[in-house]
């Protein structure tokens, strides 16, 4: 707990964000002299921390959690995303990040009707394969697909642009509490009593499409917040899935615009969909399954951190007794892997929660 009150707190500071207190943590070597150095030279400081205590004591109240990027139940996917939070917030799931696969299905809020259906019934097909459904909580396509997935008994998740004190629009605040109900979860990077500014909404867009391991974009006029998660998608590498309309049109343009840049993305026919998204989850699964196996030298060191929210390097040292050298080249050959993840201050985290989930 004392860790993750620093790590809300550095993120709480003014003039402060997730990548200004990773580089802090890595430079000064380690989350308590960041700390310190933050505590004799930022001001807003002391607000700060009686703000994130004051979260934190009324939490378990509201039903919230916290957890910092130390948490072995932290999205793994997040952990690639530059500026993803230190700390996330929420309501709900708290697994999330052992949920899967998940798929974003996103579009504009003015949807039409051709969309808002399509959105419906993809969530309702992909739910009843066994995906989990990310969206953002917004009217439209976003609804759509949130109802799609609980229609079908399925688990949905919403990364909000704000925090966890308010549900917008206020019209979907039975939509969350039906997402809670069934075993999903509303997530945000925000602290709650945060200030929100429209350019959160698009930012919470990088989340949606990395917790997920594919992009669906119902319809997205030229300019929006799907065509946000359309390109962070195509950064990222994620599999992206575009539909094509019956008709063109206006509010159609952003899917035009995509599919004439990348025609291997279009889709129409709903099962079509469900076969090529599965096709490509297989083709993943396996290669995943080859690379988690872990060689017999590593096995002592990745058992000891698995379950646990990390360990300093001095502390695995001493627990295997290895050198500094070979503990380090192990743990680099475990990052290697995909098994665990430094952070800034020497501090190794596992990205798989059970040893069950790597043999």
């Amino acid at each position: 707990m004392e860790r993750l009150k620093k790590w809300m707190t550095l993120a709480a500071l003014p003039g402060w964000g997730a990548i200004r207190v990773k580089k802090t943590v890595a430079s000064l070597g380690s989350l308590d002299l960041a700390w310190e150095r933050a505590a004799r030279t930022t001001a807003g400081f002391d607000q700060a921390i009686r703000h994130v205590e004051e979260i934190l004591a009324c939490a378990d109240e509201r039903g919230d959690w916290s957890m910092s990027w130390e948490d072995p139940r932290y999205p793994v996917t997040w952990r690639s995303i530059a500026d993803a939070p230190v700390v996330l917030h929420g309501r709900g799931r708290k697994d999330v990040g052992q949920l899967g696969p998940f798929a974003a299905v996103v579009g504009t809020r003015k949807c039409c009707e051709e969309a808002a259906n399509v959105a419906f019934r993809i969530s309702r097909m992909l739910t009843n394969r066994g995906w989990a459904i990310a969206s953002g909580l917004a009217r439209g396509v976003d609804a759509a697909a949130h109802r799609g997935a609980l229609y079908e008994n399925g688990t949905t998740v919403a990364c909000l642009g704000h925090g966890l004190d308010r549900i917008y629009p206020i019209a979907h605040e039975k939509l969350a509490h039906s997402m809670i109900q069934g075993g999903g979860a509303l997530l945000s990077e925000y602290l709650p009593g945060s200030l929100s500014a429209p350019w959160q909404f698009a930012s919470r867009n990088r989340l949606v499409v990395g917790l997920s391991e594919a992009l669906v974009l119902i319809q997205s006029p030229r300019k929006g917040g799907a065509m946000v998660s359309a390109s962070c998608a195509i950064d990222s590498g994620r599999d992206m899935w575009v539909y094509r309309p019956k008709t063109w049109g206006r509010r159609w343009e952003g899917n035009q615009n995509l599919i004439e840049a990348f025609p291997d993305t279009a889709w129409s026919d709903p099962e079509e969909l469900m076969e090529r998204m599965g096709l490509a989850l297989s083709m993943r699964s396996r290669s995943t399954q080859e690379e988690m196996q872990v060689a017999p030298t590593l096995r002592p060191l990745w058992l000891s951190l698995v379950g646990t929210s990390g360990k300093l390097l001095d502390q695995l040292m001493l627990e295997h007794n290895l050198t500094r050298e070979k503990t380090r080249k192990r743990l680099f050959l475990l990052e290697l892997s995909g098994k665990v993840q430094r952070l800034p201050g020497g501090w190794y985290v596992p990205l798989v929660s059970t040893w069950g989930d790597v043999c």
